[in-house]
């Protein structure tokens, strides 16, 4: 349980870094939207059939030790009570420039039969993952 909290706390570290000060809905330079959308729609169906260590070895390396199969299957627990993938929908860019590092994300709608899922998907320059949260 302590893990599970200790990676939530992580991904909403992440996410309050990008919505605040210094936020744009520009992406940074080195990044395009057509991309990001693209990696985000990989890395989410990557998620939902790969497995926890194929989603696992998207992360940035610093991040890896701190997700758990825990968090993994709470996130398939929730795409199960979802049913079956109908389409991508709307999504939004953010970006941010903080200590000479840049990321991306992409905040994407997904729906799915018995609703939908609010995923954003982070990224560094490497494009690997920094986070991934759903809601």
């Amino acid at each position: 349980m302590k893990r599970i909290l200790f990676t939530v706390s992580v991904m909403i570290a992440f996410v309050l870094l990008l919505t605040s000060c210094g936020t744009s809905s520009k992406l940074p330079e080195g990044f395009t939207e057509e991309e990001v959308k693209e990696q985000t729609i990989q890395d989410i169906e990557l998620a939902c059939e790969e497995g926890f260590e194929a989603w696992k070895s998207r992360f940035q390396k610093a991040l890896q030790p701190s997700l758990t199969e825990d968090s993994y299957n709470s996130f398939l627990a929730v795409l199960k009570e979802k049913g079956a993938f109908k389409e991508y929908g709307k999504c939004a860019f953010v970006g941010q420039e903080q200590d000479g590092k840049k990321y991306a994300a992409c905040i994407m709608i997904v729906e799915y039969e018995e609703g939908s899922i609010q995923y954003t998907v982070g990224y560094d320059e490497n494009m690997d993952l920094v986070q991934f949260v759903v809601k």
